[in-house]
């Protein structure tokens, strides 16, 4: 028996013979050509971009045919970089001035499109080349003549070095279980598309698809992030006990998805979904969620070479919100900036991007761009229940300054005849400046969302990527509880309602002290929802309360824990 350790990226416990993918690099060939033989070998790159087009087109259709469109966005951006002019007029070029065969032509052109991602640090966005990767890999295996299959036996355990989500979605449509790579990111597509299919994954195992061989039985706990290989019976028999309590308590908590989350003694909270990418929707219903309380937009801006227009903005936001069937939508809008959009925009070196040119301050220093989104939310307001969310607002000038330009793009609309529905306005507390005047601000918007993960990060000074500071990231922090605390008062003092969204709202235990606070709503990860629901039901708001005032007191985290294991 062998364990190997990766980066939990779909909770749940599978098992199962290994099936390998192998995705990794094709064999290339590379030669030079005459310069007659140019416009053939441009003909043939053409013909095998046309077929992978046809092949995305043909994936479509078999999901649709089963799930609906709830994947569509996924495989239209890998048909958006198809036909991205970085990699298929970069190899044209190749072709011709280099004179060399297309195989060898798309290989350089993706490449030199490494180098651009390589100075990249933000995980999100580095994770994206392997989406180019994918598509490369496409059009190669076109050229070579080389056709994929996705036919496996059912109950396999995917091991790769890494899959793209067309060939997840397929995979598990055929019967896989699950899904573990070498490769990979917790914001990587792949990784998104297994949350979606509630399939357990594990991604980042560095060299397991070296080890295991076709047909040993794997074990992918994607709730710990660990995978076994070869168990013996009885650890075995604990994963399938396991496996089958996971899924009855699964049956029972999404029986519980339309009941409300009301505390023993009457008290009413809302429970909302956090989503990075329109294909999340269908899983943030199906888990109970009232609503979207953070429609994260910026997928509108990758794996693309120029901007979404207002038409975009409108098609997606009316999308969502037809979907949503009178639920409430809270359209973030685009935290952009800095090395999140190297490929996109230009703002010069930053020797800290994450405090740096980014967010609302891009927006406020190129507000055509935050205009054009406004204005195709605005476009959509009439199909239903929309909120507008302005993030990273350190104070009242940024904040009367992102106003203005909702402001003008209402008016402009309105000018043009444009029907434009009543859209309340919210700001995200995310950074220390305005959690401590989350009153003054309050004054000026319709509601306040505290967006726990930076507030968390900037408050205590804490990288959460740092392996060597990560520790000190601490929710439970008393600095961060005094401050959660505060923010909700002066919510409340001037008539508003408070969210808080991020990981804090998931947690069980954290929800309960939220509770304690008096926050209105929460918004976290939909597969979280129907745990946070049940237990919410459990309590009584007067029990929270009286939790809170506990923990006030202590002085510590540690002391924090020692509370909250003694009474929960």
């Amino acid at each position: 028996m062998q364990r190997f350790r990766g980066i939990a990226a779909s909770p749940g416990v599978a098992y199962g013979p290994a099936y390998l993918v192998d995705r990794r690099r094709l064999t290339t060939p590379q030669q030079h050509i005459s310069s007659e033989l140019v416009p053939r070998e441009i003909e043939r790159l053409r013909a095998a971009v046309y077929e992978a087009d046809q092949q995305l087109e043909r994936i479509k259709a078999k999901l649709e045919a089963r799930d609906g469109d709830e994947h569509h966005g996924i495989l239209d951006a890998y048909q958006l970089i198809l036909h991205d002019d970085r990699i298929l007029e970069a190899a044209e070029r190749k072709i011709a001035l280099e004179q060399i065969n297309a195989e060898w032509a798309v290989r350089r052109a993706v490449e030199d499109l490494k180098v651009v991602f390589d100075e990249i640090a933000d995980e999100y966005f580095r994770g994206r080349l392997t989406d180019v990767e994918f598509v490369s890999d496409r059009i190669l295996r076109n050229l070579l003549g080389r056709a994929e299959t996705t036919t496996i036996p059912p109950g396999c355990v995917i091991v790769a070095h890494d899959i793209s989500p067309a060939d997840a979605a397929l995979l598990w449509r055929t019967g896989a279980v699950a899904f573990a790579t070498d490769a990979g990111g917790i914001a990587s597509h792949t990784a998104i598309m297994a949350r979606s299919l509630q399939v357990p994954a594990i991604v980042g195992l560095d060299r397991l698809s070296e080890i295991v061989g076709i047909g040993d039985v794997v074990v992918v706990d994607g709730t710990t992030g660990e995978v076994i290989l070869d168990p013996p019976p009885r650890l075995l028999a604990e994963y399938e006990t396991r496996r089958r309590r996971d899924a009855l308590a699964s049956l029972a908590l999404l029986a519980e998805r339309h009941l409300p989350a009301q505390t023993l003694d009457g008290r009413r909270m809302t429970l909302y979904a956090n989503i990075e990418l329109p294909e999340e929707m269908g899983s943030a219903l199906a888990h109970g969620a009232e609503g979207i309380g953070l429609f994260r937009t910026e997928f509108l801006f990758m794996n693309r070479p120029d901007l979404p227009t207002e038409d975009e903005h409108l098609f997606h936001a009316a999308a969502a919100i037809e979907r949503l069937a009178g639920r409430p939508a809270t359209f973030r809008t685009f935290d952009l900036g800095a090395d999140k959009v190297a490929l996109t925009f230009d703002v010069g070196p930053q020797k800290n991007p994450a405090l740096g040119l980014r967010s609302m301050r891009l927006c406020l220093r190129e507000p055509a761009l935050l205009r054009t989104q406004l204005r195709g939310l605005l476009r959509a307001s009439p199909l239903g229940p929309m909120q507008i969310l302005f993030p990273m607002i350190s104070g009242i000038e940024e904040l009367r300054a992102a106003r203005a330009v909702l402001d003008e793009a209402r008016e402009s609309l309105a000018r043009e005849g444009q029907a434009v529905a009543e859209v309340r306005l919210g700001v995200m507390i995310e950074m220390p400046s305005a959690a401590i005047i989350a009153d003054l601000i309050a004054r000026e918007c319709d509601f306040l969302s505290i967006g726990t993960n930076d507030l968390i990060q900037f408050s205590l000074a804490v990288d959460r990527a740092s392996e060597q500071v990560s520790y000190l990231y601490d929710p439970l922090h008393p600095a961060i509880l005094r401050m959660l605390r505060s923010v909700v008062e002066a919510g409340h003092a001037a008539g508003k309602p408070v969210c808080v969204c991020g990981e804090v709202a998931g947690d069980p235990l954290l929800a309960l002290l939220l509770l304690g606070m008096d926050v209105d709503e929460l918004s976290m990860n939909a597969a979280a929802i129907p745990r946070v629901k049940r237990v919410l039901r459990a309590w009584r708001a007067s029990e929270a309360k009286e939790l809170v005032a506990e923990v006030m007191r202590a002085d510590t985290s540690t002391a924090v824990q020692a509370i909250l294991r003694a009474r929960t």
